[in-house]
């Protein structure tokens, strides 16, 4: 297995979203924090955009740091707009996206299902842009609209994921969704269920311990149920009270049968540590990083980074 870092890290860093010269500034901080595997990510489209157009440099910036980027994530939330026009325009987007990860030679394409179309009476979960920047969704109160349709929902969410997992199948890549408290998709059977219908070979799971446990999921029994269909991983720690993404070792989860489970199952890719903001950010990824190694170790499970 290789430890990654996920883009929590440059979000945190420089704001959601950033510019492409804050990527640039990142990349040696993380290849100083010990780290040769991240994920990056096109936060909107004018990010998305930006990224594209500057490949480039940030390609050559990555050569110079060392650094392989494994899994790029189009954060797009029309990708799952009711309207199909604004959802076709938004798919374009994502071959943009498609293309650039390619050119990165990342492994996987990363989406996201995003918060169901209700009215909330705060913030959405995870916006761009806000005045508050990133937050975790801890709390919600909605209003349903009178015209709320689950199913047309859904139907969308398929259709987008059949689309996206057929643009990334031209560039050989594999298409992985990622569950998250408050959005449509947050629970292990809501992913299985999501897996089933797009009914596509290169479609699966990107496992989240921090998302599983924060939905009260057992995080061990997640991962037997998702056997076989998850093609990343993204690794935190959690207290179901609340969705923080804690340093390894500082929440519940019962980390020795976690990492007993991937021996089992053979897992052999990648684990991204996707901590939250705190005051030890830097501390936090190495006490992280010294805890993965000692279960490792213990369990005779080669792990890399």
């Amino acid at each position: 297995m290789r430890i990654s870092i996920t883009y929590l890290y440059v979000i945190f860093q420089y704001g959601y979203p950033h510019t492409v010269r804050d990527v640039l500034r990142a990349l040696p901080k993380i290849r100083k924090l010990g780290f040769r595997f991240l994920e990056m990510e096109g936060l909107g489209a004018a990010h998305l955009r930006s990224m594209y157009a500057q490949r480039k440099a940030v390609a050559a910036a990555l050569e110079d740091c060392g650094l392989h980027v494994h899994n790029f994530c189009v954060v797009d939330p029309a990708l799952v707009s009711l309207d199909p026009a604004r959802r076709n325009q938004a798919l374009d987007r994502f071959r943009m996206g498609a293309e650039l990860g390619a050119f990165f030679g990342s492994e996987t394409l990363h989406l996201a299902s995003y918060a169901p179309p209700v009215r909330y009476l705060s913030a959405r979960p995870y916006q761009l842009g806000g005045k508050s920047g990133y937050k975790f969704a801890n709390q919600t109160r909605v209003r349903i609209p009178a015209d709320f349709e689950w199913q047309r929902v859904w139907e969308a969410l398929v259709s987008s994921c059949r689309e996206c997992a057929a643009i990334a199948a031209g560039y050989g890549k594999t298409v992985i969704m990622e569950p998250r408290v408050g959005e449509v998709i947050c629970s292990v059977d809501s992913m299985l269920r999501l897996i089933e219908q797009a009914d596509r070979p290169n479609f699966r799971a990107n496992f989240d311990t921090g998302h599983f446990s924060a939905q009260r999921e057992n995080v061990a029994l997640a991962l037997a149920k998702l056997a076989g269909k998850f093609a990343n991983i993204h690794i935190s720690d959690n207290d179901p009270a609340n969705t923080e993404h804690l340093p390894i070792g500082d929440g519940s989860i019962d980390w020795p049968e976690f990492f007993r489970v991937l021996k089992m199952q053979k897992y052999a890719g990648y684990l991204g540590l996707d901590l939250g903001m705190s005051k030890t950010l830097e501390r936090d990824y190495q006490r992280s990083l010294d805890r993965i190694r000692a279960i490792a170790s213990k369990l005779k499970l080669p792990v890399e980074v």
